[in-house]
């Protein structure tokens, strides 16, 4: 199994607009939000892409079907349906895993139609969490059909295909109507993770990726992986939320977190000035959740990929049993604090 911008952004400015910073507060009791127990019996839900709306829209990795190890791209409507959205098919370089959706509106020129959404998603074409890249769906609604781009905007980057490769992918919105996005993900390759961002253009037609960097690690941590992004406007500032490190050790499993980390970032600091590095925020542990395993987060988020509301954040982690049941036990539940 794979582990996992304004009010309508015209245009985002990449310069700094302000060094306002908020603190996190208190987290709130946890809600229950999904799992794939609800509508497929024995399965798995994580890593989702939670869209702010009526109704609120999460698209998760998914366990394609009941007892089976394999990945697709669900969508829950919150109080309706769950089906698959994105599966694989055929044997290009994504026909086995498709996993860590994330969507955001941005104008995509394809096959002669002009797309008002974008997904992108790590596929792969191995039985196994190797051989990762990062493709782009598109629709015209929320709601699909999406259809893929023929290749990945972010290659496989590793020598061999039993390493990882990119994946785990966040956007947030720069200009949707000239189509341009942040992107950041996930590089685990044999010399470690690394969160690497770059600025993805679609106006040509073909999609354009410009300004590719590495992101600063978080403190004296050497590894950032299966993170999401979600922007404030007024404060340009990003926020984070990760799996915390170190991994537990002992009990089983020692693959996934106990708890995740938010932490934040100003716009200057992401773009890679000299010195400006994340700020720890908040965690949130067993203590809150009530589960030996808290892991792949993501925000919940405008569908630029900002805020919805500037007073608060809310995550949306994955919570998870220990072994031997860890992985059909795979729940997604929210929890909110003020953005004081």
């Amino acid at each position: 199994m794979v582990r996992r911008i304004a009010a309508v952004l015209t245009v985002l400015t990449l310069l700094p607009l302000s060094a306002a910073h908020a603190a996190v507060g208190g987290w709130s009791a946890p809600i229950r939000l999904y799992a794939a127990s609800d509508v497929q019996g024995r399965g798995y839900a994580y890593a989702p892409s939670v869209v702010a709306g009526s109704p609120t829209r999460i698209y998760s990795c998914h366990s394609k079907a009941a007892n089976t190890i394999r990945d697709d791209i669900f969508l829950t409507k919150l109080g309706g349906t769950s089906t698959s959205v994105l599966t694989g098919t055929g044997a290009g370089w994504d026909h086995f895993h498709n996993c860590d959706p994330s969507v955001v509106r941005v104008n995509v020129p394809f096959n002669g139609q002009t797309y008002s959404y974008a997904m992108f998603y790590l596929g792969n074409d191995v039985d196994a969490s190797a051989h990762n890249a990062i493709g782009v769906a598109v629709a015209h609604n929320l709601d699909g059909p999406w259809v893929k781009l023929p290749n990945p905007v972010i290659q496989f980057p590793g020598s061999n295909t039993s390493e990882w490769g990119a994946g785990q992918p966040t956007a947030t919105t720069i200009d949707a109507v000239q189509g341009t996005v942040v992107l950041a993900w996930t590089q685990g390759l044999p010399s470690g993770n690394v969160g690497k961002a770059a600025q993805v253009s679609f106006g040509s037609g073909t999609p354009v990726v410009q300004f590719e960097r590495v992101l600063p690690m978080v403190g004296s941590d050497t590894g950032l992986n299966n993170f999401d992004l979600v922007y404030s406007p007024p404060r340009d500032r990003f926020y984070m939320v990760r799996e915390g490190h170190p991994y537990p050790s002992g009990s089983q499993p020692d693959y996934i977190s106990d708890h995740v980390e938010i932490a934040s970032i100003s716009g200057a600091g992401f773009w890679g000035t000299p010195g400006v590095g994340w700020t720890v925020e908040s965690t949130i542990t067993s203590a809150r959740t009530g589960k030996p395993r808290t892991h792949n987060p993501g925000f919940l988020r405008t569908v630029y990929g900002t805020l919805p509301n500037e007073s608060e954040l809310t995550v949306v982690y994955t919570s998870a049993n220990l072994d031997p049941d860890s992985l059909w036990s795979y729940t997604l539940w929210q929890t909110t604090a003020p953005l004081s």
